[in-house]
């Protein structure tokens, strides 16, 4: 059984899903706190301005990028099978934390009021290419990665000639499309 999250944990997660669920406008701190059931001065002790409230979001993502770049460097199958699979919507759970994560932290860059959310964003997909650049060895290489990893994650449907509702783009698998990218990869 996991521990049970702290006071300013269950605030942040609150925010974060008003943030998901209802828009950036939509978690005031009155609601932000009305949803976590602690008192406004409760969650102005632990975040007194509403950039803290988004500091502490950003500072969420970059511990969940983190780990996802040490599972990304040790997956077996290697880093571009890791990076694409993982990019594609058939394969992130519905209550994944570093999804929630990052539609939050997109939503609040989205608003245009939240400068650093918008920078964290940008230091993720920065930090996802050096890592593919890294194990592939080439900036072409790692750029198409990059793209197609972009391409899958933004696509609205899964990535299934099962479940393609007759759309040519997905008549092949994911499979067949990691073996393509891992073709372009140098022999070193």
């Amino acid at each position: 059984m996991s521990p049970r999250p702290s006071a300013r944990e269950s605030m942040l997660d609150t925010f974060e899903t008003l943030v998901v669920d209802d828009g950036e406008r939509a978690a005031t701190f009155d609601a932000v706190a009305t949803a976590a059931g602690v008192s406004k001065g409760g969650l102005l002790y632990h975040f007194p301005t509403r950039e803290a409230l988004v500091d502490a979001l950003v500072d969420r993502l970059t511990a969940l990028l983190d780990d996802d770049v040490a599972a990304m460097t040790s997956a077996p199958e290697g880093v571009v099978d890791y990076f694409v699979r993982t990019s594609s919507p058939a394969a992130i759970p519905a209550d994944d934390p570093l999804d929630r994560c990052i539609t939050a932290v997109s939503n609040l860059a989205s608003s245009g009021r939240h400068p650093r959310a918008l920078e964290a964003l940008t230091a993720m997909q920065s930090r996802w290419h050096q890592v593919v650049l890294d194990a592939v060895g080439d900036p072409a290489v790692a750029r198409v990665v990059s793209l197609v990893s972009d391409g899958l994650y933004f696509t609205p449907r899964p990535f299934s000639p099962v479940d393609s509702g007759g759309d040519p783009r997905h008549d092949t698998s994911i499979d067949d499309v990691i073996a393509v990218l891992q073709r372009l990869v140098p022999r070193r």
